[in-house]
């Protein structure tokens, strides 16, 4: 039986459309949005194969390096120095950014390309081809976390938001962003806002709400989120780490 991806619901309701062949389901309990049936680890592998090819994240750097610099001071609250880690920082313009205020900047990514790309594009900056749930077991904690249109790219966040949080120390701040399926400039009709091209499976598995993601950080033990304005449909949010665990 499928579940909801941030509350653990059950009670999921089949969407009535496809995007790309793939099916979803609607969680009436949180909001969320999740492809359904997830795609198999090896059709993701080979999705991904190609990914760095398509030039998406090649294009605008300056302009993004610019954008990612305007975040993290706000995030931040205009302080510029300690140490900065990017989350899935795919060819490392927040990484740049982050270096250019004054911080100990690093950036760390799953995809060995993507490293290799911002090595070459951003030489002054530290970059390593690991995941979170590795570089959590490294016992290292960072003073801001950037985890930018990450988390709708995952099947599951059992792992990742758990190692999220081990390189979080009290006064870490942590900014997320992701898509929000209920931007006022969205339509409400599901065969309608699945044309939107954030709806893009097997790029994007999630597909979030503010409700949505609170039930998912909730859940998993971050303290209480602080939503930032956007005249995007882009989900904004700076948490603290929270509550231990009881693992912790």
């Amino acid at each position: 039986m499928s579940h909801c991806i941030a509350c653990e619901a059950t009670d999921l309701v089949t969407l009535p459309a496809l995007k790309n062949g793939h099916a979803f389901k609607h969680c009436p309990r949180c909001d969320l949005i999740q492809v359904d049936p997830m795609p198999s680890d090896e059709a993701l592998a080979t999705f991904y194969e190609n990914y760095h090819k398509t030039g998406q994240y090649q294009s605008k750097i300056q302009s993004k390096v610019r954008r990612a610099r305007r975040r993290i001071r706000l995030a931040n609250g205009f302080r510029s120095r300690g140490s900065f880690l990017d989350v899935g920082c795919n060819v490392g313009f927040a990484v740049e950014a982050a270096r250019q205020l004054g911080f100990a900047a690093t950036g760390i990514d799953v995809d060995g390309v993507a490293i290799q790309q911002a090595k070459a594009q951003f030489p002054e900056a530290a970059f390593a081809p690991l995941s979170i749930e590795a570089l959590a077991d490294e016992r290292q904690q960072f003073d801001f976390i950037y985890c930018s249109e990450v988390i709708e790219h995952l099947p599951s966040l059992e792992t990742f938001l758990p190692a999220l949080r081990r390189v979080m120390h009290a006064r870490t701040t942590l900014l997320i962003t992701t898509p929000d399926t209920r931007h006022r400039s969205l339509s409400r009709d599901f065969h309608k806002l699945v044309e939107w091209d954030s709806f893009r499976p097997p790029e994007h598995l999630l597909y979030f709400s503010k409700q949505s993601l609170n039930a998912l950080l909730n859940r998993h033990g971050f303290g209480e989120p602080r939503y930032s304005f956007s005249t995007k449909p882009t989900l904004k949010v700076i948490v603290k780490k929270g509550r231990p665990s009881s693992s912790e």
